[in-house]
């Protein structure tokens, strides 16, 4: 198992520096158990959690400063805090690596991004760390800065307090720090010149003496100011705790069985396609034969008849060995046609299961390139999965012939195949290495693009084209950078590979022609059968070698496509599914991104059928992230959700969502026509639809194309203005089966009358109950209750009006 865990998004090192301190104290832990405990944002995840996250799980976690200056040197310091995960800046931000050794006054780093490990100075750690600006009170650091000072100035018969009046804290600890700095990498004269020099340091020099790099510690206000990196310095915990739950181990089974164990149905036809491709390959080998019986057997006997019954059972083989190849080809095309539905239906599917929180913690160009992989899994299966498993089956039989043939000859053979085997074992984590590099490098590329893309009027309208397109040119330089590396160690493994087949290929026919003439029982045909033998081994192997690139690239596919799959709780599918909301009750809801900061807090509310109940409050209180949690899209951290005053688990979840709606005006208009916008797949007659447009004043627009409802939609509905995308998505709310329907901002940017006409709309309609969440005045809906959301808290603004209980 490799002891640093390589990062599978580009914003995972979090989850990977945790896996990375588990595998360097041999401890097993499932890499899908940390995803679902520490949270991860876009940006990545907080070394807080990381923090909390070890120290419930057996570890002993604790922020420490790690002062590069001052530790320099002292071995004995440095192996106290190891194993410590540090925080440095890289090109797309914050970054975490974990530091656990010291060999040759440099750090042993394991870093996520690269999936390996290397060694750096502490110089170069210093520039490369994240810098932390802490105050502590004197109250507090005086006694460890009187301690590490004490002993420092003892050696040269100092007294610390005189030093102390002189210079103060702060300056004391720093001069110290320089000088130790000093003493340790250039060394003085002799122990005179050092003793004065460390006098005159404390007498005699400023503080701009000083470089700044060394003022790690400034006097401010009666607290003493620290600039240096937070580190998590990481301990196995000594004690025995019982444990609240097991810790899952990470799946052992390759991620080829993994993914065989997938197919299901589709097993069959890829025995039958391996069946095929073995036969095949077993009929091609019987060529191999061919030349050896033309001129062991045929030629010698100068008799045409013998050539012709030759030639006519050479035809039978060729025509049979066409079948075999037409028909493994012919199972191929259905395979992998099906591999593609599988896989590209199965991918669909992992969307619609997983939670909003999960999918919007990868970036676009990450799920985009996703998606691709679904494709590529196809070859993969195939390439892996067969033709290696034919190649491999072919050296095996083709090394059992050639032993019987010359046995001496054959562990030479065997012994290249060796060799084949040692060269793949070393080239390939280089491979996969870049692969894995090269997938996020063009992951990131891809999602700046789709974001230039996406707000291309707006960059237009700025002119700031160069400055976005900068950001893309790094990350294609990036992406190009990795390619190149990847190609040259590609080129070099080819090279290496084509050098091993000649020589070997070399020596063979040299060895074989010396046996046949010194000891003349080698025929002529079995020299070419040895030789064709062997060809086919080495090109076998030299085949595997080759696609090595294609294999790692594929791996990576394969192991990014079975890590997207959220292990999200069970819901309830048994539960009451024939039911009308009467109901729904929020009783103490807390939820948050993240476990300590609650977005809402203590949220209590009741809504009854046929309420209508508006919500306002200022952008970023808290609006849109409630509308969510209400429609049961985000689930709440904690709290209970009440329907009809029974707990939401005992209700069947498919039912559920279908009773509550929630449109907001970021909703997406597919490019489609107006109609199936609207209708999305149900059966809705067109009477009702221009009936119900007439009544929010879209009957004017639809009747001014001259497709009608056939008008198409372009993407996001950008041949759309604000008002009219807005009534296409109230439309589809009115014509849902939801009996609870949530309005986020959607009333904001209709003209006056429009809105008049759908505010009144929804007021008479008693069917339905309506959220409202407006920051605007709404002057035509009577509201049953007013509340506002201000700091996540939400606060009721009017009590009920008639009430129904």
């Amino acid at each position: 198992m490799p002891i640093t865990d390589p990062q599978l998004k580009s914003n995972d090192c979090g989850i990977s520096a945790i896996k990375t301190i588990f595998n360097i104290y041999q401890r097993k832990i499932s890499r899908k158990y940390i995803e679902q405990n520490v949270p991860l944002e876009e940006k990545g995840s907080r070394i807080s959690d990381i923090k909390n996250f070890l120290n419930s799980n057996g570890f002993k976690a604790k922020f420490k400063l790690f002062d590069i200056n001052y530790i320099a040197g002292n071995e004995a310091n440095l192996q106290e805090l190891f194993p410590f995960i540090l925080p440095i800046e890289n090109k797309n931000g914050l970054h975490y690596v974990v530091v656990n050794e010291l060999k040759n006054k440099q750090l042993k780093i394991y870093d996520p991004s690269k999936g390996s490990q290397y060694f750096l100075s502490l110089q170069e750690i210093k520039r490369k760390a994240h810098f932390n600006k802490n105050h502590w009170d004197l109250t507090d650091t005086e006694e460890k800065i009187v301690t590490i000072c004490t002993q420092d100035l003892a050696e040269y018969h100092i007294n610390y307090k005189n030093a102390l009046q002189e210079n103060g804290y702060a300056l004391l600890f720093n001069k110290l720090t320089y000088f130790k700095y000093l003493k340790e990498n250039f060394g003085f004269k002799d122990s005179e010149a050092e003793r004065n020099f460390i006098k005159d340091l404390l007498k005699n020099q400023e503080i701009s003496a000083i470089p700044n790099s060394f003022k790690i510690l400034e006097f401010e206000k009666g607290k003493i100011k620290n600039n240096s990196p937070l580190i998590l310095v990481v301990k196995e915990e000594t004690q025995e705790i019982e444990p609240q739950q097991s810790i899952p181990e990470e799946d052992s089974r390759s991620l080829y069985w993994q993914l065989f164990n997938q197919l299901g149905e589709y097993k069959n036809l890829w025995y039958i396609y391996i069946f095929a491709a073995l036969f095949s390959a077993a009929t091609a080998q019987i060529a191999v034969f061919t030349n050896q019986i033309m001129i062991d057997n045929v030629l010698p006997t100068y008799n045409l008849n013998t050539l012709v019954l030759f030639a006519i059972g050479l035809g039978i083989y060729k025509i049979f060995d066409i079948f075999t190849t037409v028909y493994k080809n012919f199972v191929g095309i259905h395979l992998g046609n099906a591999l593609d539905k599988y896989f590209l239906f199965s991918f669909d599917t992992k969307i619609n299961h997983s939670s909003l929180s999960y999918i919007h913690s990868y970036k676009k160009g990450d799920l985009m390139e996703r998606v691709s992989d679904s494709l590529k899994l196809k070859s993969f299966f195939m390439k892996f999965f067969t033709n290696i498993l034919v190649d491999v089956s072919v050296s095996i039989y083709s090394l059992c012939i050639l032993f019987f043939i010359d046995k001496t000859l054959t562990l030479i053979v065997l012994g290249v195949m060796i060799l084949f085997f040692l060269w793949f074992k070393f080239i390939t984590p280089y491979l996969k290495q870049n692969e894995r590099l090269r997938y996020m490098r063009k992951a990131d590329f891809l999602s700046k693009m789709m974001e230039k893309v996406d707000g291309i009027q707006v960059i237009k309208s700025f002119r700031i084209e160069r400055f976005h397109s900068t950001k893309i040119f790094v990350s294609i330089n990036e992406y190009l950078k990795i390619q190149l590396r990847n190609g040259y160690i590609d080129l070099l493994n080819k090279i290496v590979v084509a050098l091993i087949v000649i020589v070997s290929t070399i020596f063979i026919i040299l060895f074989l022609t010396k046996s046949a003439i010194e000891t003349q029982i080698i025929t002529l045909g079995q020299i070419v059968t040895f030789i064709a033998l062997s060809s086919k081994i080495f090109s076998s192997l030299k085949g595997i070698l080759d696609d090595n690139l294609t294999l790692q690239e594929n791996e990576v596919i394969l192991k990014r496509y079975l890590d997207f799959d959220e292990q999200t709780k069970k819901v309830c599918k048994k539960g009451i599914q024939d039911f009308s909301i009467e109901k729904i009750e929020f009783q103490n809801l807390n939820y948050g991104y993240l476990p300590d900061e609650f977005v809402l807090k203590d949220i209590n509310l009741k809504i009854r059928k046929g309420e209508k109940i508006k919500i306002e409050g200022q952008n970023g209180s808290g609006k849109s992230t409630f509308s969510k949690v209400l429609t049961t899209l985000y689930h709440p951290n904690s709290g209970s959700i009440l329907i009809n005053e029974r707990e939401k688990k005992f209700y069947n979840d498919d039912k559920m969502r279908d009773k509550i709606l929630l449109v907001t005006n970021e909703d997406t208009l597919f490019n489609d026509t107006i109609q199936n916008n609207i209708i999305l797949g149900k059966e809705i007659s067109v009477e009702a639809i221009l009936d119900i447009a007439k009544q929010i004043n879209f009957y004017d627009f639809i009747a001014s194309k001259d497709d009608g409802l056939d008008f198409i939609i372009n993407e996001n509905g950008k041949n759309l203005s604000t008002g009219q995308r807005k009534k296409i998505l109230l439309l589809r709310a009115l014509f849902s089966q939801a009996e609870l329907i949530i309005l986020d901002e959607v009333l904001s940017g209709m003209d006056i009358e429009s809105r008049n006409k759908i505010e009144t709309m929804i007021d008479e309609d008693h069917t339905k109950t309506y959220i409202i969440i407006s920051h605007e005045p709404i002057t035509n809906i009577n509201f049953s209750k007013k509340y506002k959301i201000a700091n996540g808290e939400l606060f009721i603004l009017q009590h009920e009006v008639n009430p129904i209980y």
